[in-house]
């Protein structure tokens, strides 16, 4: 028992020691592929792209750059109306095919319905945008299991029921994009987001789980959006701006955000952080103690008032 003990210990550090020399020279790597490594921008002209959200707000934004570039779209959201208006708007502006979906993507059978329907409509879908999201601030104050089960489904769950659903055939075919919208509220945790942003940052470490798994299919890409607050929701503008939020990091513009999102993703982008050096702020956190985070965030952030927000229905 000894002689394993002493083992294991010169393992971990002969293990600890290798890691210490490396990590300069695969920093170093990282961070000049970063800067300087941009793959050539694919196209994704005759695709079809699921869109989800993409009645309004940033989806809308989202498909419409897509469209913008030839892709023909399939507009997923719970907002019948608004999604159908999306859709007519794609098909007149850019001349492409686009559809209204009204679901409910909290329900696993709605969507193993919708997938066969969408199939069955447009045939092979290659770019999934798992983009419906919900910002909901909260702090301990107990809540009901029907609102806090809500805002876990529609920000992280409903995205792997999605991808799942329609991975088996982008592997079939080795070609494909996945952008999942996470939000910087998943790398920096604040007092005041304690199922939002555990729940966007699931998003991120399911995404890069997802990646690794993907990496023997070359034509697969997968891509991680992690944007601050923008100018696509109102009621969330409002709450930002009157209660400082705004001056903490930039309220960014939505249509910005979705150029550079799918910009990101056809180019290969693993990760993106808007504003993108918000990145650099995340790492650096990484090396100070969890007590030292906790009072810079709890400095930083400032209080909301969270009566100022509408219940989930």
């Amino acid at each position: 028992m000894l002689d394993q003990n002493i083992r294991s210990n010169v393992i971990y550090w002969m293990n600890l020691l290798v890691t210490i020399l490396l990590f300069p020279i695969l920093l170093w790597v990282s961070v000049i592929r970063w800067l300087f490594v941009r793959n050539p921008e694919a196209t994704v002209r005759g695709e079809v792209a699921v869109v989800t959200g993409g009645a309004q707000g940033l989806g809308r934004r989202l498909a419409t750059e897509l469209a913008r570039r030839g892709c023909h779209i399939a507009v997923v959201d719970i907002l019948e109306h608004k999604a159908q208006e999306t859709a007519e708007y794609l098909k007149k502006t850019f001349k492409i095919k686009s559809k209204a979906y009204k679901v409910d993507i909290t329900d696993h059978q709605k969507l193993v319905e919708f997938h066969a329907q969408v199939t069955k409509d447009f045939g092979d879908i290659t770019l999934l945008i798992n983009n419906a999201g919900i910002v909901y601030f909260s702090d301990s104050t107990p809540r009901d299991f029907e609102e806090i089960q809500k805002i876990i489904t529609v920000n992280f769950t409903s995205q792997v029921w999605i991808n799942q659903l329609f991975l088996p055939r982008m592997k079939a075919l080795n070609r494909g994009f996945i952008m999942s919208v996470s939000s910087l509220s998943g790398l920096f945790n604040t007092a005041q987001l304690q199922i939002y942003g555990p729940a966007k940052g699931a998003v991120r470490s399911y995404m890069a789980s997802l990646r690794m798994d993907l990496n023997q299919y070359s034509g697969i890409n997968v891509t991680t959006i992690m944007p601050t607050y923008m100018t696509t929701h109102q009621p969330t503008e409002q709450i930002v701006n009157s209660s400082g939020l705004g001056k903490l990091a930039p309220v960014l513009d939505g249509d910005f955000v979705a150029k550079e999102a799918v910009d990101a993703m056809l180019q290969g982008v693993d990760e993106l952080t808007l504003p993108r050096q918000c990145i650099v702020g995340f790492k650096l956190q990484e090396f100070l103690s969890a007590w030292m985070r906790d009072k810079i965030m709890l400095f930083l952030h400032p209080k909301i008032d969270l009566n100022s927000q509408k219940k989930l229905k």
